[in-house]
């Protein structure tokens, strides 16, 4: 007879992605059915926002349930949904205070909760509304400049402290004895997606931005080179380096992914390394459509550009052997 006693208890990528549609379903559903009893009664939906969250991270508990899946799908990932939605209506008003207790709840939710997949989604969530706590106090204010300015500090004090972390969780030793030791890469993945979308709320222009990514990537390469190079080598290693930092201070866009993807190659993490490079080659292809000069002045640009990194590439090559 056959031996099934090996199969995996998951069930297989096709159906986990309706049942998150259907999960997607029975939220729409439900947050419909109680908006039409409950209308503009704001107390009744903060209550039912608690009770939803309270029942998801019940239904979330059973860690080593064959049927785990079905549980988070079609059970606790609606009702979280349900218990954040209803918290956003509750506290529309007051959105500065009503983000922070989104965080706040999050946090919460992720320590009580037991499944994996449940406490990497709420690792995710978690990070998004970290950022909309202080784009939401901005919003109050009635100076655009001075908005617009604030946001952009923001934007970049955000994306240096999550860069910080992710740099944090290649020491993994650090988190052993804790609770979030399982869910570095779910840590490095969010706050990587984060910082490449708030990237593009810097402006452009704004180099001291750029300048300030391309010294910590000089850092870091400097780091990068000991661990390869030794001797006279390493001083060239470190002209290079500093050569290739260097042609990315023109450009927030092509400075951060430039860090992102030195920091996921020191903990080989490949799936922060694709994203980050394709966000630099994004970066590169805006600022080059994005130059003031006439489009053969560009293509002279791009094919100098293009001839200097080929160098740089046949020198690390030449300093590493």
């Amino acid at each position: 007879m056959e031996n099934n006693s090996r199969k995996s208890k998951h069930f297989p990528w096709p159906l986990l992605i309706v049942m998150g549609f259907g999960g997607l379903n029975i939220a729409s559903l439900l947050v419909g059915i109680v908006a039409i009893f409950v209308q503009g009664h704001l107390a009744i939906y903060g209550m039912l926002s608690v009770v939803a969250i309270v029942c998801a991270i019940v239904f979330s508990q059973d860690s080593e349930s064959d049927n785990n899946d079905v549980l988070l799908l079609l059970v606790a990932f609606p009702l979280f949904i349900v218990g954040f939605t209803f918290g956003y209506i509750a506290g529309f008003d007051h959105m500065t205070l009503t983000f922070a207790l989104q965080f706040v709840a999050a946090i919460l939710s992720f320590v009580l909760s037991k499944m994996r997949s449940c406490r990497q989604m709420l690792i995710c969530y978690a990070a998004v509304v970290l950022p909309l706590v202080c784009f939401s106090y901005f919003d109050l204010l009635t100076d655009h400049n001075m908005k617009d300015r604030n946001m952009e500090m923001s934007c970049f004090a955000i994306i240096v402290a999550y860069m910080g972390i992710f740099a944090a969780t290649i020491r993994d030793k650090w988190f052993a004895s804790t609770v979030i030791k399982d869910y570095l890469k779910t840590i490095r993945f969010a706050t990587a997606a984060v910082s490449v979308v708030l990237i593009w709320f810097i402006h452009g222009d704004n180099t001291a931005f750029a300048i300030v990514f391309a010294a910590i990537s000089f850092v870091i390469a400097c780091m990068l080179l000991r661990n390869y190079v030794t001797g006279d080598k390493l001083i060239v290693g470190y002209i290079l380096a500093l050569s290739c930092s260097m042609s990315t201070a023109l450009y927030p866009a092509m400075a951060l992914p430039v860090v992102g993807m030195l920091l996921s190659f020191l903990v080989l993490d490949y799936v922060c390394l694709v994203l980050f490079s394709a966000t630099f080659v994004g970066g590169l292809a805006y600022f080059y459509y994005d130059l003031d000069m006439l489009l053969i002045n560009k293509s002279y640009l791009l094919m100098a550009s293009g001839l200097f990194f080929l160098l740089m590439f046949y020198f690390v090559k030449r300093v590493i052997k």
